[in-house]
């Protein structure tokens, strides 16, 4: 109480002052506005997150409902293997790296005559061999070789679409890495294409 006493003139003086000017009980109330705006815009933050929150939480929860009372799991795994089966049954096969390179360019050759390629040219390499060269990891899996080839040849509307139509049709699939194609002086076809081979050690996992 000792404390509180010497604040009680000042505090009646301010009554009193409140009570006879009116700018300064203009600025008090307007203090006490300002204040009361602030507290109601905290509070309506607060609940907007509390509710933003809520409708997080309550559609995870819908989600994970119905995904438990799902009772397709052995088809949807079934579904997965065949597609499985499918990707690797059209994986390339050979027992070295240098029979995966001829063979890929043997089928190149064959399918730019059967398209009426012409001027063709095929440069073949493998990301394992640049790999190497780089000294990083070979290859992208421990039980795929990538082999890489770069076709050149002269630009055809017809036949280049007959050849990518026969590619995309090839029993083993084939990747389109990149493919430019340049003007001037003579339009040609810059293409690079991948194929995975499997390993003659490493079975398709959907055999296993």
């Amino acid at each position: 109480m000792s404390c509180a006493r010497p604040h009680l003139p000042m505090f009646n003086q301010f009554l009193a002052e409140l009570k006879n000017n009116a700018r300064l009980r203009l600025g008090v109330a307007f203090i006490f506005g300002v204040l009361w705006v602030y507290a109601v815009l905290l509070l309506r933050d607060a609940q907007v997150a509390a509710v933003g929150e809520h409708r997080i939480a309550s559609v995870k929860l819908a989600r994970l409902q119905a995904a438990t009372q799902q009772g397709d799991w052995g088809e949807r795994l079934n579904a997965a293997r065949t597609l499985q089966a499918e990707i690797e049954g059209r994986l390339w096969r050979s027992a070295t790296m240098g029979l995966a390179r001829a063979s890929f360019q043997d089928v190149l050759n064959q399918q730019m005559r059967q398209a009426g390629i012409t001027r063709p040219s095929v440069a073949m390499g493998s990301t394992d061999e640049e790999n190497r060269s780089e000294g990083m990891q070979p290859g992208i899996t421990d039980d795929l070789w990538k082999v890489k080839a770069k076709l050149v040849f002269d630009f055809n509307p017809v036949s280049f679409n007959k050849l990518f139509v026969q590619l995309a049709n090839h029993p083993h699939h084939v990747v389109v890495e990149s493919l430019h194609v340049t003007k001037e002086p003579v339009p040609r076809v810059e293409a690079v294409l991948l194929a995975y081979f499997q390993k003659p050690d490493s079975p398709p996992a959907a055999a296993k």
